[in-house]
């Protein structure tokens, strides 16, 4: 099925894995899963983008810095 430019897939999750899509869905107020696959989907690519042009990426916290290494 495809309509307007979007195309139909289905994919196997395990339980826990639908349980902490569901937990993101909530906890970023979205619409549905898919909004939450393709919202995840945009922020993998950006940081791969990034890492492949060689920054590195950091969460910082009350003067703690922690560098995620490149998956």
């Amino acid at each position: 099925m495809k309509k307007n430019g979007y195309k139909k897939l289905q994919f196997d999750f395990s339980e826990d894995a639908v349980e902490r899509l569901d937990d993101l869905v909530k906890k970023t107020d979205s619409a549905s899963r898919a909004e939450v696959v393709r919202s995840s989907l945009k922020l993998y690519e950006y940081a791969i983008e990034m890492l492949n042009s060689g920054y590195t990426l950091n969460f910082e916290k009350d003067g703690n810095t922690v560098t995620v290494v490149p998956l």
